[in-house]
C-alpha cells in the first residue's frame, strides 16, 4: 500500500505541476496582450485516510486561480479611441457579433461580454472595434445631435457604438441669433459723421452672409449714435428692418443704453425658401473714446455656425464618445458605462482577453459611470497592459520545474522499490 500510494501521489504531482507550467506558459505568451489577466495555480491536497497512528497520502490537485481584478500598467497611445480603466474593478462592455452567411458581422445575434482591452478603432462600417474583434457598447442619445443620454447607467439599453455616416457624417449649420459686438466708436468725429461695419452671420440653413451697418454720430446729442442703415450682401431683395436704436455712451465712454442691443429682422426672398430671421447685436463692452475711425475689437457669434463634416472620434474621461467636426462643433452621441461584479475573478474567460457573465459565481453585472463606486476611472488615449510580471512567472517556472523533477524522482525511486520487491522471490 505504501509504495503504491507513493507512486500515485507522485503521479498527481507530475500532473499538477505540468498544469501549473501550462498556466505559466499561457501567461508568458500573453505578456504583450492588451488587457490580458493572468492565471495562477491553486494547489489543494488530497488525503484518503488519516488518524493518530495512520496516514494515507492522496496526492495533490491544482485549480486555476484567476486574477481578473489585478490591474496592469496603463500607457498612453495617443489614439483618441483608445481608453483604459484604472483605480477600480470596472470592465468595458463589448459584444461579439456572429458571422452572417456573406461573411459580414451579424449584429442581430451577439454575445454580451466584458473586457479591459480598450484598444478600439473605427472600422469601415463606423463601429468601434478592438483588436480582438469585440464591438464597444454604450448608451445612445435619444435624439440625434442632442446628446440626451439617460442619466442612469444601465445594461438593458446598451448599443454597439457606431459613427453612422448617414447620421453623424456631418452636422447641419445653425442660424445666428445673438452676436456679441465689441467696438470703440470714435469720439473725435464731427457730429453727423458716419462709420460703417460688416458683420458676418449664418442663416437658418447654415449659409454665411454679411450684414453691412452704417452708424451716424447724432448731430444734436453728444455721445449718441444711431444705426441709420443696414443691408445684407448688398442685395436689395433681402429686407432688413432695424427699427430704431440710439446707442448712447456716458461721460466715461461706457455704454449707457439699456438694453445695449439692437435687433436686425432679416426677411429673405421667397425663392430662398427660408423663414424670416432676427439677429441681435449686443454692444455690451463697446466704448466711445478718442479716435477718427470705428475700431472693431471682437465680433463673437454665439449661436451661428456653418455645416461641418466629421473629422475624428475620441473617448473622454467621463466615458462619452466625442465626435469632432470641421466647423468646431462637438457631439456626444454615446456614453460608455463600466461594469462591475461582486467577484469578477469568477467570470468565464473567452478569447481576446474577454469575459462573459457567470451570475452564480461572479454575481450579476452592475453598470456604473466612470468615477462611481468601485468602477474606476477612465484614462483617455491609453490602454491597459497585461498584468503578467515576467520575473514572477520565471521564478514560478523554476519552482514548478524542480517540483516536477522531484515528483519524477519519487516515481523512479518507487519503480526501483517495486522491482526490488519482485526480485525477493528469486
Amino acid at each position: 500500500m505504501g509504495i503504491g500510494a507513493a507512486f500515485s501521489t507522485a503521479l498527481s504531482g507530475l500532473n499538477a505541476y505540468s498544469q501549473k507550467i501550462s498556466y505559466i506558459s499561457d501567461n508568458l505568451a500573453n505578456t504583450s496582450t492588451t488587457g490580458y489577466k493572468k492565471v495562477g495555480a491553486s494547489f489543494q491536497s488530497y488525503v484518503t485516510a488519516s488518524s493518530a497512528n495512520y496516514y494515507s497520502p492522496g496526492g495533490v490537485t491544482v485549480k486555476p486561480s484567476y486574477q481578473n481584478t489585478l490591474a496592469g500598467s496603463v500607457s498612453g497611445t495617443g489614439i483618441g479611441t483608445n481608453f483604459a480603466v484604472y483605480g477600480g474593478d470596472g470592465f468595458i462592455p463589448v459584444t461579439k457579433p456572429s458571422v452572417a452567411s456573406d461573411g459580414t458581422a451579424d449584429l442581430t445575434n451577439t454575445t454580451q461580454a466584458y473586457t479591459r482591452a480598450g484598444d478600439f478603432s473605427v472600422n469601415a462600417d463606423g463601429y468601434l472595434v478592438n483588436s480582438a474583434g469585440y464591438y464597444l457598447e454604450g448608451l445612445q442619445e435619444q435624439t440625434a445631435y442632442q446628446g440626451d443620454i439617460p442619466n442612469s447607467a444601465t445594461l438593458s439599453t446598451l448599443e454597439p457604438v457606431r459613427i453612422d455616416p448617414a447620421v453623424y457624417g456631418s452636422v447641419p449649420g445653425a442660424a445666428s441669433t445673438t452676436i456679441d459686438y465689441n467696438a470703440n466708436f470714435p469720439a473725435s468725429l464731427d457730429p453727423g459723421s458716419t462709420v460703417a461695419s460688416d458683420v458676418q452671420f449664418y442663416d437658418t440653413l447654415g449659409g454665411v452672409h454679411t450684414l453691412q451697418i452704417t452708424y451716424t454720430y447724432d448731430p444734436t446729442t453728444t455721445n449718441l449714435w444711431n444705426i441709420s442703415a443696414a443691408t445684407v450682401d448688398d442685395d436689395s431683395d433681402i429686407t432688413v428692418d432695424i427699427g430704431s436704436l440710439d446707442l448712447e455712451f456716458d461721460s466715461t465712454g461706457a455704454v449707457a443704453s439699456s438694453p445695449p442691443t439692437c435687433d436686425f429682422s432679416v426677411t429673405w426672398p421667397v425663392t430662398a425658401g427660408q423663414a424670416a430671421q432676427t439677429v441681435t447685436l449686443d454692444y455690451t463692452g463697446s466704448t466711445q473714446h478718442a479716435g477718427s475711425s470705428l475700431e472693431i475689437r471682437s465680433v463673437d457669434d454665439i449661436t451661428g455656425q456653418a455645416p461641418g463634416s466629421y473629422q475624428s472620434c475620441a473617448i473622454d474621461s467621463n466615458g462619452y464618445v466625442v465626435l469632432s467636426y470641421s466647423n468646431g462643433e462637438q457631439l456626444k452621441p454615446y456614453r460608455v458605462p463600466l461594469i462591475t461584479f461582486n467577484d469578477a475573478d469568477q467570470l468565464n474567460r473567452v478569447d481576446g482577453a474577454t469575459f462573459t457573465a457567470n451570475d452564480l459565481e461572479a454575481g450579476s453585472p452592475i453598470a456604473q459611470w466612470a468615477g462611481s463606486g468601485n468602477a474606476g476611472s477612465i484614462s483617455t488615449s491609453a490602454v491597459e497592459a497585461s498584468n503578467v510580471d515576467i520575473a514572477d512567472e520565471l521564478t514560478a517556472l523554476i519552482v514548478a520545474q524542480r517540483a516536477y523533477s522531484a515528483s519524477g524522482k519519487v516515481i523512479t525511486t518507487t519503480d526501483e522499490m517495486i522491482q526490488e520487491t519482485l526480485n525477493l522471490k528469486r
